[in-house]
């Protein structure tokens, strides 16, 4: 049973808030001088106020937290290429630069690093290419998006581990996206998951082109499965119909039951507008193309 702790927070008082926020979830496991990788989520050219990728100021939050809690830390802010989305372009588009200066943060793009290939029991993959920055790193932290997706129900903390996926086109895995979701988190599973939910997104568009959503929520935890269960509870989602958070349990990643402190469950739920017709529709019109 995984330790969640749900947080209300804006990002004009997650400066004030994140530290709370983080150690209320088990807080970071993390000594002086230590490598950290930090996974954000730069999943299409879109704004921060559309919920579908990181807003700087909670990367702000975060780093300034790491550098006043700890001493001599390297720190990588990482992400990978993907079918729609370059974020090399988008660490400058977004006023991300700045911020990593200003914490001697390193970005990195998972896609043009070297990798290390690791054996895995997966459900897709035997092999796996671990970037090596991932592989090397002491501490891991999935700093994801409290979203919707039409492939997947939900798009969290487990989902943002495909992200380090370091192929660009990984819409070719999109038929067996679950078991891939899966895979990618038995080879790099996070040590710490972040969620933002502060504005999400919700809608059968998610997790890039969907309705933003503003549910003043930050969902922490060490657990990936127990957090995500209960970012999927909050979105009005049964977390055992949602096929990589079941799958994930039983491949051990991690518990959908969790013990749940901060903010009430029921009082920071949202309608996250997703129509399961509509959606299976969409699903299946989308697959015949």
């Amino acid at each position: 049973m995984g330790l969640v702790k749900i947080t209300r927070a804006t990002y004009e008082d997650i400066h004030n808030r994140i530290g709370a926020a983080i150690e209320g979830g088990g807080g970071f496991d993390i000594s002086d001088g230590q490598n950290i990788a930090i996974k954000i989520n730069l999943c299409d050219f879109r704004m921060p106020e559309t919920g579908a990728v990181t807003n700087p100021l909670f990367l702000d939050a975060t780093l300034s937290y790491l550098r006043s809690s700890f001493e001599r830390l390297k720190i990588f802010v990482v992400e990978s290429d993907a079918t729609v989305a370059r974020p090399d372009l988008l660490i400058q588009w977004l006023g991300f630069k700045p911020i990593l200066e200003k914490y001697d943060a390193k970005y990195v793009n998972l896609t043009k690093e070297k990798t290390t290939t690791i054996h895995i029991k997966g459900r897709y993959f035997q092999e796996f290419k671990v970037p090596n920055i991932i592989a090397d790193s002491d501490y891991f932290i999935s700093m994801a998006k409290l979203k919707t997706c039409l492939l997947t129900k939900i798009s969290c903390s487990l989902k943002n581990q495909f992200g380090c996926v370091p192929i660009p086109r990984k819409i070719r895995f999109h038929t067996n996206l679950d078991d891939v979701i899966v895979d990618a988190n038995l080879a790099m599973r996070p040590d710490y998951c972040i969620v933002d939910g502060i504005v999400g997104m919700g809608g059968v568009k998610g997790p890039d082109l969907g309705t933003p959503i503003k549910s003043n929520v930050v969902v922490t935890g060490r657990d990936p499965v127990s957090v995500d269960s209960v970012c999927a509870k909050i979105m009005g989602f049964n977390p055992y119909f949602i096929g990589h958070v079941r799958k994930a349990q039983r491949a051990g990643i991690g518990q959908m039951t969790s013990k749940m402190v901060g903010e009430d469950l029921r009082q920071m739920k949202k309608d996250f507008e997703f129509n399961h017709l509509y959606a299976w529709i969409l699903k299946a019109v989308t697959s015949l193309k």
